[in-house]
C-alpha cells in the first residue's frame, strides 16, 4: 500500500484551528491527501498501461506513477506546455514522476477537458486506461471517509474548513461527517458555479442534501492563483494554492464567525 492511516491533527491556539494533516497521507511524497484511493482504483484496474492528464500545478500525475510503480504498471503522465514555458525545465511533481518510471508526454497547452480526450484517445490506442480527469475517484471519497473515522476529532470545534479543488477530498470528510453537529465549510481554491459543485458533492457523498448543507466560500480565485492576503505564514505545511487561500480566509474572516475549526489540510 502507498498511504498510511491516522496521520496527525495539531493545534493552533492563536488560530483557533486544529490542523488535520491529511497531505501526509503518502510518505515519501506526493504530499496530496487524493492520493488516498489512487492506489485502490489502479489496482482494479487490468490494464498495463495507465494514462493521467497533470495539470499547470498538479500532483495528480506524481500519485498515479507512484501507485503503477508499486503495482508493476507503467504510467503515461501527459502534462500541458505554455508558450513561455517551452524551453523550460519540466516541474518538480513530473521529475518526481518520471523517478518513478512514469513516461512524460507533453502537450501545448489548452482547455483541461480537450487535453484530457486527446490524451485519452492516446493511451487507448496502445490498449491502457485514462484516469479520470482532476481524480475524481469514488474510492479517494470512500478512503477518505475512512480516516474520518480513525480520526479523534476534536470536540471543541464547531466547523471543519476543507479547501476543494474538484471537491472529490472534501466529499470524503463530509461523508465520514454526515451525522456531526458541525459547519462544513468548503473554501473554492478556484472560482466556479455553486450550483454545480454542490451537485458533484450531493453525487460523491452519496447522502440527500450533503452538499446543499455546506457553506461554500468563493473567494473569486482564478486556477492559476496562488493564496493572497496580508496574514502571518502557517507555522504548518499549507498548499500555496489549495489550504494556503482557505487558511487566509480562516485568519482575515473565519475565526471571528466560528471561534474554532478544524482545517482538513489536503496538501
Amino acid at each position: 500500500m502507498m498511504c498510511i492511516d491516522n496521520t496527525p491533527v495539531t493545534y493552533h491556539d492563536e488560530l483557533g484551528l486544529y490542523v488535520k494533516h491529511a497531505e501526509m497521507c503518502c510518505p515519501g511524497g506526493p504530499d496530496f491527501s487524493k492520493s488516498r484511493g489512487v492506489f485502490a482504483h489502479i489496482q482494479k484496474r487490468p490494464e498495463k498501461i495507465i494514462g493521467v492528464l497533470d495539470t499547470s500545478h498538479s500532483q495528480g500525475g506524481w500519485a498515479v506513477a507512484r501507485a503503477c510503480q508499486l503495482l508493476g504498471k507503467q504510467c503515461h503522465l501527459f502534462y500541458p506546455v505554455f508558450k513561455h514555458e517551452k524551453d523550460a525545465q519540466i516541474k518538480y511533481q513530473q521529475v518526481r514522476a518520471r523517478e518513478l518510471g512514469a513516461a512524460l508526454i507533453s502537450l501545448p497547452a489548452g482547455r483541461s477537458a480537450i487535453l484530457f480526450h486527446q490524451a485519452k484517445r492516446e493511451v487507448l490506442a496502445l490498449g491502457g486506461y485514462m484516469m479520470p480527469n482532476a481524480l475524481k475517484l469514488h474510492e479517494s471519497v470512500e478512503e477518505t471517509s475512512a480516516e474520518v473515522a480513525r480520526t479523534e476529532m476534536p470536540t471543541d470545534i464547531n466547523a471543519v474548513l476543507i479547501s476543494a479543488s474538484s471537491g472529490t477530498i472534501a466529499a470524503g470528510v463530509m461523508h465520514g461527517l454526515y451525522d456531526a453537529a458541525l459547519a462544513i465549510i468548503v473554501h473554492l481554491g478556484y472560482s466556479r458555479p455553486e450550483g454545480a459543485l454542490r451537485k458533484y458533492l450531493n453525487d460523491m457523498v452519496g447522502v440527500s442534501g450533503a452538499g446543499d448543507a455546506a457553506t461554500i466560500i468563493d473567494e473569486g480565485y482564478d486556477y492559476k492563483d496562488t493564496a493572497k492576503g496580508e496574514v502571518v505564514m502557517p507555522a504548518f505545511n499549507c498548499d500555496r494554492y489549495y489550504d494556503r487561500k482557505a487558511y487566509n480566509w480562516w485568519v482575515l474572516q473565519g475565526q471571528k464567525r466560528y471561534g474554532r475549526a478544524l482545517l482538513w489540510n489536503i496538501g
